[in-house]
């Protein structure tokens, strides 16, 4: 834009130049023409207009010349001007491209320096954690020890049920006190000895042991013997008779109701019980198997009521169709029946109490702690 007003500039100078150029030749003609009137005068007028008139055309063809390199200088430089614009705006869109991706970078970076913050900060509390674990004193080492022992036999005894685990874990708590020698956790000391004794009181199920039996009773049950009309009649016969004998009788009405006590009528009385036939024996051994099933599961599920029931069902049934003369039946009936009176569920007690003392003590402050207990 400089250079076309730079242009605009001399051709308006240049025009200004010729035309004063022209009116003093034209005027130095008239006045050599008024003053020398003679036929010398006027070819020499002549010939002066004529080399003026040369040397303003030469001029002006010169200025013209001149005029036209300017026009041309000017169409290139408009063109040269576009083409710098089209540049300009290819670089401008290149750069706000560029500034989109340098924001997108930049984006990108806040994003991973907040992330390794964030990881720096967790790293930084692990590490005061890790401090705090190093510099422990032997006492507060002793008493995370002794805090995590009493929380497992706590367990032990809540999801398993397992005694002997929990009276481990209560010695092993005890013991780790001791070794303290401290007076002031003489408390705690005790009650871990309360808990232990209480456990030891406690007598629970040996659940594998009874089951094992159960299925070694489900795989013998076709061989135990069923018993027979003959030997029904002849038990009946041979219990004894339970009524006492009046001291006015005499030993012969004795002898007489005795007799008549012994003989069909006693045994019309009641009914015989027996397995009449391989098929009435093959039901009665399923019924069998069923209540021996049946109080499996409620013995693994520790259900005491309907473990009860089973085996007293069982215990029926033996009684009434199995030969009682036979030992595997006596065995059987007599195991059978030990499993009546065990305790699924004996009533466990809370072993809460000594680690609510142990976080008491802990909480305390380190002077506190130092301090003898008052008598």
């Amino acid at each position: 834009m400089s250079e076309n007003n730079n242009t605009e500039d001399k051709n308006k100078d240049i025009k200004p130049v010729v035309e004063v150029a022209e009116k003093k030749s034209v005027e130095e003609v008239d006045a050599k023409v008024e003053q020398k009137p003679t036929s010398s005068g006027n070819s020499f007028s002549y010939v002066l207009i004529l080399l003026l008139g040369v040397a303003s055309a030469a001029g002006a063809y010169y200025f013209w010349d001149i005029q036209n390199k300017y026009k041309n200088d000017l169409v290139k430089q408009a063109s040269q001007i576009s083409t710098l614009k089209n540049e300009l705006n290819k670089v401008s869109s290149k750069v706000e491209d560029g500034e989109q991706e340098s924001q997108k970078k930049l984006a990108q970076y806040d994003q991973q320096i907040r992330l390794v913050s964030e990881e720096l900060a967790e790293t930084t509390k692990i590490s005061q954690q890790a401090i705090e674990v190093v510099n422990r004193s032997q006492r507060d080492w002793a008493m995370a020890e002794v805090d995590y022992l009493l929380r497992v036999a706590h367990r032990r005894l809540e999801v398993s049920k397992d005694i002997a685990g929990s009276i481990a874990a209560l010695k092993g708590a005890d013991a780790r006190l001791q070794q303290l020698g401290d007076l002031n956790l003489f408390e705690i000391r005790k009650q871990i000895a309360k808990d232990i004794a209480g456990l030891n009181s406690i007598k629970m199920a040996d659940v594998s042991g009874i089951a094992l039996a159960l299925d070694q009773v489900l795989i013998n049950l076709v061989n135990l013997p069923f018993k027979s009309v003959q030997e029904e009649v002849q038990a009946q016969l041979e219990e004894p008779v339970k009524e006492e004998i009046n001291k006015e009788q005499t030993f012969v009405d004795s002898v007489i109701k005795t007799v008549k006590e012994i003989g069909d009528i006693k045994i019309h009385q009641r009914s015989i019980k027996v397995a009449k036939g391989e098929k009435q024996q093959v039901q009665i051994e399923q019924l069998m198997h069923t209540h021996l099933i049946g109080a499996r599961l409620a013995l693994l599920n520790k259900d005491q009521v309907h473990f009860k029931y089973e085996l007293e069902q069982s215990i029926k049934l033996i009684e009434n169709y199995y030969d009682q003369e036979d030992e595997r039946v006596k065995r059987l009936s007599n195991d059978l029946a030990s499993f009546v009176s065990v305790e699924l569920n004996p009533q466990l007690p809370v072993l809460t109490v000594a680690w609510s003392m142990l976080q008491t003590e802990i909480n305390k402050p380190v002077v506190e702690n130092m301090q003898e207990p008052e008598k």
